[in-house]
C-alpha cells in the first residue's frame, strides 16, 4: 500500500504519518510506504508516475491547491491508477466540502483531526480499494462525510482535556463566523501602525533568536524565554478584537508548555515538538510580514486557523508523549 500526504507544512504531513502508522500497526498491516509532497503540482506528478493508493490532500497550498490537484488527477481517468483521496483542511466549510466532493475527493476531514477520524477514513479507503480491485483503475464515487457520523465516542482520550476542548471550540467558532478581510482593508482604520511595528519588531527579534537555537535542537533550556515571548505576542493580539482566538490559543499553549516535563520525552518526540514550536514561531513572523509590512495578505484571519490548528496538534502530541 502506498500512501501520500500533501501539505505545504511538513509537520502536518508528519502528524498524519504518525496517526496512519498507529492505525496500520493496530491492524497488523506491514506492507506500506509513505511519501509526502508540499503542493498539488508535486502530488499530481507522483500520482501519475507511481501507483498511489491513498492521498491525504491539503486544500490551501501554493502553486496548485488541493481542489485543482484532485480535478487534474481525476481528469486522467483510467489512464492512471486512481487513488482514494481524502481532503484535509483547517476551514470546515460546507461550500468547500462540496467543491472537494465535486472535484472527485472520497472524504474530507478538518484540522485538527484526531485518531478516530484517521482510523475511520483509513478503514473506509482500504475497504473501497478492496472493492475496486475487480475494476482496474476505477474511480470510486462513495464519499465519507464525518458530519454524518453520530453517537460515536472519540477514542482519543487525550482530546477530552479541557485545554484542547477549549481550542477546538474556538476553531469551530472561527469556522462558523469567518469573514475574509484583506490586510489593506484592516489597516485602513489603524492609526498607530508605527507604534504597532515597534512592538512587533521587538518580539520578532526574540523569536528569530529562538529559531536559531531550536535549529540546534535545544528546546528545554529555552522554554521560559519562549513562553515569555509567546505571552507578549498574546497580549499584542489581544489588543485587536479580530484576534481574540489566537491570543487565547497562545495563552493555553504557554500553559501546557510550562506544565510539561520535557525530561519524559524521548528524542523522537522531542524532535517533533521542536518542529511544531518552530512552525508556530515562523507563522507569527510570516503573518506580521504579510499583514503589517508587505500588506499583501488576502485574508488577515489565516493566522487564526493556522495557529489554532498548530497549537491543538502540539498540545495533543505533548500529552501523548508525556503519558506514554
Amino acid at each position: 500500500m502506498k500512501i501520500l500526504a500533501v501539505d505545504d507544512k511538513p509537520i502536518n504531513n508528519k502528524v498524519i504519518e504518525l496517526d496512519i502508522e498507529e492505525y496500520l500497526e493496530d491492524n497488523n498491516i506491514k506492507e506500506y510506504s509513505f511519501a509526502e509532497k508540499s503542493n498539488g503540482q508535486e502530488a499530481l506528478a507522483i500520482v501519475i508516475e507511481d501507483e498511489i493508493d491513498i492521498v491525504f490532500m491539503d486544500i490551501m497550498m501554493p502553486i496548485m491547491d488541493g481542489i485543482e490537484a484532485v480535478k487534474q488527477i481525476r481528469s486522467y481517468g483510467c489512464d492512471i491508477k486512481q487513488p482514494m483521496i481524502v481532503m484535509v483542511t483547517a476551514l470546515n466549510d460546507d461550500t468547500m466540502k462540496q467543491k472537494a466532493k465535486d472535484a472527485g475527493a472520497n472524504s474530507y476531514i478538518s484540522k485538527p483531526f484526531c485518531n478516530r477520524e484517521i482510523s475511520e477514513v483509513m478503514k473506509f479507503c482500504i475497504d473501497e480499494l478492496e472493492k475496486m480491485k475487480d475494476v482496474a483503475n476505477a474511480i470510486e464515487d462513495d464519499f465519507l462525510d464525518f458530519d454524518s457520523i453520530d453517537g460515536e465516542e472519540n477514542d482519543d482520550s487525550n482530546m477530552n482535556d479541557s485545554v484542547i476542548s477549549t481550542q477546538k471550540d474556538m476553531m469551530e467558532t472561527f469556522n462558523n463566523s469567518h469573514k475574509t478581510l484583506s490586510a489593506k482593508d484592516f489597516l485602513e482604520d489603524c492609526d498607530d501602525l508605527d507604534y504597532i511595528m515597534d512592538d512587533l519588531n521587538d518580539v520578532e527579534s526574540d523569536i528569530e533568536d529562538y529559531l536559531d537555537i531550536l535549529y540546534e535542537g535545544n528546546l528545554y533550556s529555552k522554554i521560559p524565554d519562549i513562553t515569555s515571548t509567546l505571552t507578549q505576542y498574546s497580549r499584542f493580539l489581544n489588543g485587536f478584537t479580530e484576534f481574540q482566538e489566537p491570543s487565547i490559543a497562545l495563552v493555553l499553549l504557554v500553559r501546557i508548555l510550562e506544565d510539561t516535563d520535557f525530561s519524559l520525552l524521548d528524542d523522537s518526540n522531542n524532535t517533533i515538538i521542536i518542529r511544531f514550536v518552530k512552525g508556530i514561531l515562523t507563522d507569527l513572523i510570516h503573518w506580521k510580514e504579510h499583514v503589517f509590512v508587505v500588506q499583501d495578505a488576502v485574508d488577515i484571519f489565516y493566522i487564526n486557523a493556522s495557529l489554532l490548528n498548530s497549537c491543538i496538534q502540539l498540545e495533543t502530541i505533548l500529552q501523548k508523549a508525556t503519558k506514554n
